[in-house]
């Protein structure tokens, strides 16, 4: 990465999009205002020559819950949805997220393989049939929102419809961007519209990231050569590695000893927290004893909530203690989900990393909770952070009462 190599006054090199307004032409008409009545605009209105972005909250909680499966590395997936045409406006609805699940990732690189692309398009035919690819997300954990050199290849070589659009999204930092096309050029979108479907507030907490495109030489010359095929056509890469022993930026800088406090900072708090659980080890095996209420709907003892119990009363307004077994042998990580009785979306509330044996799994927030009966699902999930197969989800239904 070179600073003096990024783009400045929102201008940059990129070639014109490779589909153009044929297929601009070809899209459905929708009215703007369909896809923004109720929504929530996150940063700033797009101009009128760049791609508007809404939300439904289903794919913004798919992609909060990949992003922070794994904080030590990046991880991506592809948005479905359908893209529309106001006039001369282009409008793309992200409906869902996939992740792509490979193990060619790491601390500042993340890859679509042809095996990643194969399992996104067999799971999209299976889960989502009538959604379309609009566009492509990756998380850059603690360094920051930009578009790497590497990331413009990615967009320039799979994402060449006009209206294909590419979200970064730094899980440590909670901020989050949008780059699309912008008169022919990759450019930073400087707000996304988050359609209030599920509830009536955000689902996210990311602040849209004032940012940049960064280019190199090595990806002009890409620009003028790619013809879509080729030993590499299969493999794609998102990175922003040293080249040429070329430094850092200073921002770059700055995410990485911040990831490396939030490290020490984050292991300080398991520290606590293992002393925490060891004081209540007395209270859990009580807990232990009263067991059959929720073995009757979590029937695997490796994966089981002990309490509170289903169908149980629980002090709302704060953290609620969610104690359990979580010792699944192929799970990489463990998530509690919730959402309010007979609603369809689930939203995240933490991640368990460790394997636990009657123990604390971890304290659900319901400070900003209303009053109400609600389910509780806790999943083991491999690295990618996709349930195990033939691995039944605990869940449970609790309500939510005053405190005393």
């Amino acid at each position: 990465m070179n600073s003096a190599s990024t783009f400045s006054n929102g201008r940059s090199t990129d070639p014109e999009p490779m589909i153009g307004q044929p297929e601009i032409e070809s899209l459905p008409e929708r009215p703007y205002t369909d896809l923004t009545r109720n929504a929530y605009l996150h940063g700033q209105q797009p101009a009128a020559n760049q791609v508007l972005v809404s939300h439904r909250q289903q794919a913004l909680s798919q992609i909060r819950a990949h992003s922070i499966s794994n904080l030590r590395s990046e991880l991506g997936g592809v948005l479905l949805g359908h893209a529309y045409r106001n006039g001369e406006l282009l409008l793309v609805e992200v409906i869902a997220a996939l992740p792509a699940r490979n193990d060619d990732h790491g601390p500042i690189h993340f890859t679509f393989t042809a095996d990643a692309w194969s399992q996104i398009h067999h799971e999209r035919t299976a889960q989502y049939p009538n959604l379309e690819i609009v566009g492509w997300f990756h998380t850059h954990p603690g360094l920051g929102v930009f578009y790497s050199s590497d990331d413009v290849v990615v967009h320039t070589a799979a994402f060449t419809l006009p209206w294909h659009v590419g979200l970064v999204v730094d899980p440590l930092g909670n901020e989050a961007s949008y780059f699309g096309w912008q008169a022919g050029h990759l450019a930073p979108i400087p707000g996304y519209f988050e359609q209030l479907d599920t509830q009536e507030k955000p689902i996210v907490p990311w602040r849209v990231a004032k940012t940049e495109v960064w280019h190199t030489r090595e990806t002009e010359q890409f620009y003028a050569s790619y013809e879509g095929r080729g030993e590499d056509a299969g493999t794609l890469r998102a990175s922003y590695a040293l080249a040429n022993g070329l430094p850092l930026s200073n921002g770059a800088l700055l995410g990485i000893l911040g990831f490396v406090i939030g490290f020490f900072l984050l292991f300080g708090w398991v520290v606590a927290l293992n002393r925490q659980v060891n004081s209540l080890e007395s209270v859990v095996t009580t807990l232990a004893d009263e067991t059959s209420l929720n073995a009757a709907v979590c029937p695997n003892p490796n994966l089981r909530i002990l309490a509170p119990t289903t169908e149980s009363s629980v002090a709302g307004g704060g953290d609620v203690a969610i104690f359990g077994t979580a010792v699944h042998p192929n799970a990489a990580r463990y998530q509690l989900e919730f959402r309010p009785a007979g609603a369809e979306l689930w939203e995240l509330a933490g991640v368990q990393r460790r394997q636990t044996e009657l123990g604390l799994l971890l304290k659900w927030d319901s400070s900003e909770r209303p009053l109400g009966w609600y389910d509780l699902r806790l999943t083991a999930v491999d690295r990618q952070n996709i349930p195990l197969p033939n691995t039944p989800s605990c869940q449970i239904s609790v309500e939510l009462v005053a405190g005393g």
